[in-house]
């Protein structure tokens, strides 16, 4: 039908709501009304969705970087401590290596690490010697055809001569003397430790023991000698102090052992000050660098309280 009046129906006005006209047996439903601004609030609430997931992305990324760099620091720090723990069980070792005892190298070995000396030459012919020295300077104790020789420098102010006397040397000449020994043993007595001069003048302690040996060599024999020259190494610390030897000293061991009056007499003149002095200069020139130095059948040792066979020598 038409509108009887004729106008033109007029549309409703955006503030009146629109109806929809549904089939005749059902009843209008209201159309969907347009929220202004809708549009912008559904592009934010996607973008800020967009923004978490990324975020998760990058924090789950993050995670995952640290945990695989602790792994892998883990791995180092273990590598690490190995490592550390290797250096120290060497280090161990080489330290429990360095305080064992050094094994004596063999005899080959010693005479390729040791200068090798020559043999002793002759003192000068204007040097005065003592009875019982031989003409290199040697106090010779034992078998004058013995196929064994010892020869041995000390200094009566060297502990470690000491120490060679008390363990080897008095046992040695011990042995020597016995009858069919097959064994002699050449003493040279220095005298430089604690001297003012190469020519003993004044004679220091040293030089004022040695030539005591030697008056005792030619007044009481190689007995008396052997005996003296035990006595003056037996006495306390031989190094110190300087005037350990005095004459007074030296002199009294003698009567002790029973020397005779010119024995006594030659020791307060200090008799045989030059003949030590030679004997001393003598012993450098051949090549004598410290005492004691020890020579066994030519071979010079290079451990000289522990060589095989000067110790075989000693107990055979």
């Amino acid at each position: 039908m038409s509108d009887p009046s004729g106008q033109a129906p007029t549309p409703p006005s955006s503030d009146e709501p629109v109806t929809v006209v549904g089939y005749p047996d059902q009843p209008a439903v209201p159309a969907p009304q347009m929220v202004p601004g809708m549009a912008g609030v559904r592009m934010a609430i996607s973008s800020v969705r967009a923004i978490a997931v990324i975020s998760l992305v990058l924090v789950l990324v993050l995670t995952a970087g640290v945990v695989i760099g602790v792994v892998a620091l883990r791995g180092q720090i273990s590598d690490l401590s190995a490592q550390i723990s290797e250096l120290t069980e060497q280090q161990a070792a080489q330290e429990a290596t360095a305080a064992q005892p050094t094994e004596q190298p063999t005899e080959q070995a010693q005479q390729s690490q040791v200068a090798q000396l020559p043999a002793a030459p002759e003192l000068p012919a204007a040097v005065p010697l003592p009875d019982g020295v031989e003409v290199d300077g040697a106090i010779a104790i034992g078998d004058p055809g013995a196929s064994n020789v010892v020869e041995v420098y000390v200094d009566y102010q060297c502990p470690y001569c000491q120490r060679w006397e008390q363990e080897i040397g008095t046992v040695l000449t011990e042995r020597a003397l016995q009858p069919g020994s097959d064994l002699l043993i050449k003493q040279y007595n220095l005298a430089f430790l604690g001297e003012q001069s190469a020519t003993l003048d004044p004679p220091g302690p040293s030089a004022r023991a040695a030539s005591a040996a030697a008056c005792v060599l030619e007044g009481e024999g190689p007995e008396g000698f052997t005996a003296f020259n035990a006595e003056v190494f037996a006495q306390p610390d031989s190094s110190e102090p300087a005037a350990q030897f005095a004459t007074e000293l030296l002199t009294g061991i003698a009567s002790q052992l029973g020397a005779s009056s010119e024995t006594i007499a030659c020791i307060d003149e200090g008799r045989h000050i030059p003949f030590i002095a030679a004997s001393t200069q003598n012993g450098f020139g051949r090549g004598v660098q410290g005492t004691p130095t020890v020579i066994v059948n030519g071979r010079t040792l290079e451990n000289t309280f522990a060589d095989n066979e000067l110790i075989g020598l000693a107990i055979n």
